[in-house]
């Protein structure tokens, strides 16, 4: 049983989150992480690991294997999202300003930029993703707001991967939205 504090922070935790990643993205350059949208990355991402902790309680009951693997796999994933802060701080700081000379500084790193950005970096989404359908299928969530969190999964890459800025704007939003949304749920779950 979590006490009054944690469902506090999970609550700021599951607005800030978002909030701090819409932000960041007002500060990308031609699709770049800058090192202004890094820093903020980096801690919009250590908010989410208490934000992922919250959905994934609410899910413990139902699913309680899901809940504690699903946990440790959306930890690993904020890493690579607080890792492509850091990215974006370092390739600012020694004036990396092409995809292609970022590129070939991934490629001198090698493997461990796998380990390390590119595979969890994958596994955020999924997270969101599964995250928003289990919701749904707990009852967890009305279930358009578990649409709205998958859909906002679905965004993430699509957005992200091709540094469509207007597009992760608007991914963004819907990631925000729906974070709100379930904190209103985990609220009014602790005043029952």
């Amino acid at each position: 049983m979590e006490s009054k504090l944690q469902r506090q922070i999970w609550i700021f935790t599951l607005i800030a989150a978002p909030l701090l990643l819409c932000i960041a993205q007002f500060f990308w350059i031609d699709g770049r992480v800058t090192a202004t949208a890094g820093w903020i990355q980096v801690i919009a991402f250590v908010f989410w690991i208490p934000a992922f902790q919250a959905m994934f309680v609410l899910l413990k009951p139902q699913y309680p294997s899901y809940a504690v693997w699903g946990f440790l796999i959306a930890v690993y994933a904020s890493v690579a999202g607080a890792g492509f802060g850091y990215d974006g701080i370092y390739t600012d700081a020694f004036d990396i300003e092409s995809a292609e000379a970022a590129g070939n500084l991934h490629s001198e790193i090698g493997f461990p930029i796998v380990l390390t950005l590119f595979l969890p970096g994958i596994l955020f989404p999924i997270s969101l993703l599964l995250l928003g359908i289990q919701l749904i299928r707990a009852k967890k969530v009305q279930l358009w707001v578990g649409l709205i969190l998958s859909l906002a999964a679905v965004g993430f890459p699509l957005s992200r991967v091709p540094r469509i800025d207007l597009l992760a704007h608007l991914d963004n939003a819907l990631l925000l939205f729906s974070h709100i949304l379930i904190a209103i749920t985990l609220m009014k779950k602790g005043n029952q």
